[in-house]
């Protein structure tokens, strides 16, 4: 940008590398739900970067049809030097400001390292945690295991107090009658094809975990990383933690050697 340029958007009370920071009022519903604040900074949609106004942003979301289901728009956000992304099937609405200079431009320069695969590959992760800080994540997408083997999608999850009630029911129906082993079979299944993502918040909470926000990535490791980023004392089950390497004796007293040699 050359130096008229900067002079007009200075006198316009505008900084040079317009970026979106929310306000703490005017956001959506589905923001509020996905725990977004005021001060995160929207970084890019679609891994391009997203420099403009309220407009420009509103033009972005011009081609949603609602009778048409779409690949969702991937918005990425900028928090206290953390990069994080959402899926929103519908328009995003907010109320902004305009990050400072100094801001806009940190964004930016970290952007260029980021690297995104193909938009269809991410998808919403829901994250709860204890006051201890032992944290959970599910997938918000149905998993078609949920209706074809309920007691495997279960044990996945790890949801074991109800896996242990749906094998009550299956061991006394097929004890009781085929046909009824059969029709109790269905029944859970179907029940689980749509109550998966409620069983999940279900079993969270009843682990003293709470809802804490949510994260659009490529897997559950990559939503675990992210996690750690924003928050690097959370901890997640049946996760091998990094310790730290520590020399062994030999190493130490070979250490010790060097030191009172030198």
């Amino acid at each position: 940008m050359d130096e008229n340029n900067t002079q007009e958007t200075a006198a316009d009370g505008l900084p040079p590398m317009q970026m979106l920071k929310l306000q703490k009022s005017g956001m959506s519903a589905l923001g509020v739900s996905f725990r977004l604040r005021e001060g995160d900074i929207l970084a890019a949609i679609d891994g391009e970067p997203f420099l403009g106004d309220e407009e420009t942003l509103k033009a972005a979301f011009e081609d949603y049809d609602p009778n048409e289901p779409d690949i969702a728009w991937l918005l990425t956000f900028w928090r206290d030097g953390v990069f994080f992304n959402l899926c929103f099937e519908t328009p995003f609405r907010a109320r902004f400001d305009f990050a400072t200079p100094e801001e806009a431009l940190e964004v930016a320069q970290e952007f260029k390292k980021l690297h995104f695969d193909r938009i269809e590959t991410y998808q919403n992760y829901e994250v709860f945690r204890d006051i201890r800080l032992n944290a959970a994540l599910h997938e918000t997408r149905p998993d078609g295991l949920a209706t074809i083997a309920p007691l495997l999608w279960m044990l996945n999850h790890r949801l074991y107090y109800p896996m242990i009630a749906v094998s009550i029911v299956y061991a006394i129906t097929a004890l009781t009658h085929i046909a009824l082993f059969v029709l109790a079979y269905i029944l859970t299944s179907l029940y689980v094809k749509r109550a998966q993502i409620n069983l999940l918040r279900s079993y969270h909470l009843f682990e003293d975990k709470l809802y804490w926000l949510t994260v659009a990535a490529t897997s559950e490791s990559e939503a675990r990383k992210v996690c750690r980023q924003i928050s690097p004392d959370v901890r997640f089950a049946f996760e091998q933690e990094q310790k730290e390497v520590r020399p062994n004796r030999l190493e130490r007293k070979r250490l010790r050697e060097q030191q009172t040699q030198a």
